[in-house]
């Protein structure tokens, strides 16, 4: 029972948390507000991280604004997917044995997809 009672809690407070990032992505602008968190690298080293331009991103996505949010950041459109991919697989207990789950943590692909970033971040930024 207490471990019904937990799962129960977990997701109500993950479906709270989403929700209530959602109506902040939504109905606020991270260029016009100031209560979202800065890069903690950008403030340090004045480069951008591969995150940079995600908040902004996702507000002009929620928003229907693809083209913007392609521009503030484009490496948000492949992790974006990837990243729901990889926790759907690893969630849903009955999807762990999945022939998909095996190909997407392949460690080529993870390697891969580290090394795009690592790439994405140096290209990006020079």
């Amino acid at each position: 029972m207490i471990k019904n009672f937990k799962q129960i809690l977990i997701i109500c407070g993950a479906i709270i948390l989403l929700g209530t990032a959602f109506f902040l992505f939504k109905n606020y602008n991270p260029e016009q507000v100031g209560f979202y968190p800065q890069c903690p690298s950008k403030y340090v080293t004045g480069y951008d991280c591969p995150g940079c331009g995600s908040q902004r991103a996702i507000h002009s996505l929620l928003n229907g604004d693809f083209i913007k949010a392609y521009n503030y950041n484009p490496l948000l459109f492949l992790l974006l997917p990837f990243g729901i991919l990889v926790g759907v697989f690893e969630w849903i207990p009955s999807l762990r044995d999945h022939s998909f789950r095996r190909w997407i943590n392949n460690k080529y692909l993870v390697l891969s997809v580290f090394a795009l970033v690592v790439a994405f971040t140096i290209v990006r930024n020079f």
